[in-house]
């Protein structure tokens, strides 16, 4: 393909004229914060979720994100060893995981390790699992 720098350089200079004209309104470009990590301390939009049900959430989100999984289907079944309907009916019916579907996320999280930030980041999640767990394992005693 052969490029002609004439045609180019009128076209940039027709559109360089039209947007001197006042008539011409460019919106401006939206201001997109890079975020390498998902905000903890960002507000979750449906508050209502218990912690744990956020908490794998998040999981999936952070993992999507990433490229491990491309469904909420994908994500039952690889992430949290369960039937692919899992995960979905988990957050409509805001209900807890079961111990057995955080338990798998964690040993299955674990097993993943990229590169330095992404497994610095799952390190984290990794963690806020652990304390989830032993938060609901102390309701039996």
């Amino acid at each position: 393909m052969i490029l002609n720098l004439d045609v180019i350089e009128e076209n940039v200079n027709r559109i360089k004229e039209k947007l001197k004209d006042p008539k011409v309104v460019v919106p401006p470009v939206p201001i997109v914060p890079h975020k390498a990590d998902i905000d903890e301390d960002e507000p979750e939009e449906n508050s209502s979720h218990p912690q744990d049900t956020r908490f794998i959430k998040k999981c999936y989100k952070y993992l999507r994100k990433l490229g491990y999984v491309d469904s909420q289907y994908q994500f039952s079944e690889q992430f949290l060893n369960k039937n692919k309907y899992y995960f979905g009916m988990v957050l409509c019916e805001s209900r807890h995981p079961s111990l057995d579907a955080l338990h798998n996320l964690l040993r299955n999280i674990s097993g993943l390790n990229d590169g330095l930030a992404k497994s610095l980041y799952l390190d984290r999640l990794y963690e806020e699992g652990e304390k989830i767990i032993a938060q609901r394992l102390f309701r039996y005693f």
